[in-house]
Formats: C-alpha cells, sequence, structure tokens
C-alpha cells in the first residue's frame, strides 16, 4: 500500500453555486431556458406539496416567503444572461415591471448573445476564474 494520497472528489456542486447564487460569467439562451424550467418546475412541485400537506391557506403564506426567496436566483440567472448580451445587472429590474417584465424575460431568452468575449467574460457557460 503506498502513502499517496486520493486527489480530492470534484466539487461537483460548484456548477449550481455559480448558476444560481453568484451574479458573474455569462450564460447561453440554451442555459437560461434550462435554468428557469429547472427553477419553476421545483417552486411548483414544492408549493404542491405543501398545500397537499397543510391545506391552501395555510401553504399560501410559505408559498409566499418561497417566491420571494426564488427571487435571488431568478435574478442571478437573469443577470448572467443579459451579460451575455453585454448589458448591465440594472437591467434586470424591468422584470419587475408588470407586462413589459415578461416580454424582458422572453426576450432574454431569445435574442442572442455577443458572440466571443464582452466586457463580461470569455464566453457564456463558463464560471468567471
Amino acid at each position: 500500500m503506498s502513502n499517496a494520497q486520493l486527489p480530492p472528489p470534484p466539487d461537483t456542486l460548484a456548477p449550481f453555486v455559480w448558476l444560481f447564487f453568484r451574479f458573474d460569467g455569462r450564460i447561453s439562451r440554451q442555459v437560461y431556458w434550462l435554468s428557469i424550467f429547472f427553477l419553476w418546475s421545483v417552486l411548483f412541485v414544492i408549493v404542491g406539496a405543501m398545500v397537499a400537506a397543510m391545506g391552501e391557506e395555510r401553504a399560501s403564506e410559505f408559498a409566499l416567503i418561497l417566491g420571494l426567496a426564488s427571487l435571488w436566483l431568478e435574478m442571478a440567472v437573469l443577470v448572467k444572461r443579459q451579460r451575455d448580451r453585454g448589458l448591465p445587472w440594472y437591467w434586470c429590474l424591468l422584470a419587475f415591471v408588470p407586462v413589459a417584465g415578461l416580454v424582458w424575460m422572453i426576450a432574454m431568452g431569445v435574442a442572442p448573445g455577443n458572440p466571443g468575449p464582452n466586457a463580461f467574460g470569455e464566453r457564456a457557460d463558463t464560471p468567471p476564474a
């Protein structure tokens, strides 16, 4: 038996932490749509389970808190998508404007990003070093 140590296991959660909790870097349209679909699916399942377990009235309080907490995750994804298009973070505030916010979020998923490097990073879908 040798005294050589095994390398540490890779941090498999690091890409998810970067995608949903940090505001740096860029993401492509595909990652944007998959992330939004994933977040909304998880929220739908959790709220459905809470309604089944607690009843609609009691679960609504927790659903509101959960929805507010999920704003951080959604904004982290939206900011990264905007950065892929060369836009600064504060453009994500448009997402809070009724009707225009929905149009803005759809536009971010439809419009292509900047090809190659821009002011926010080298290319989409890679966390900054």
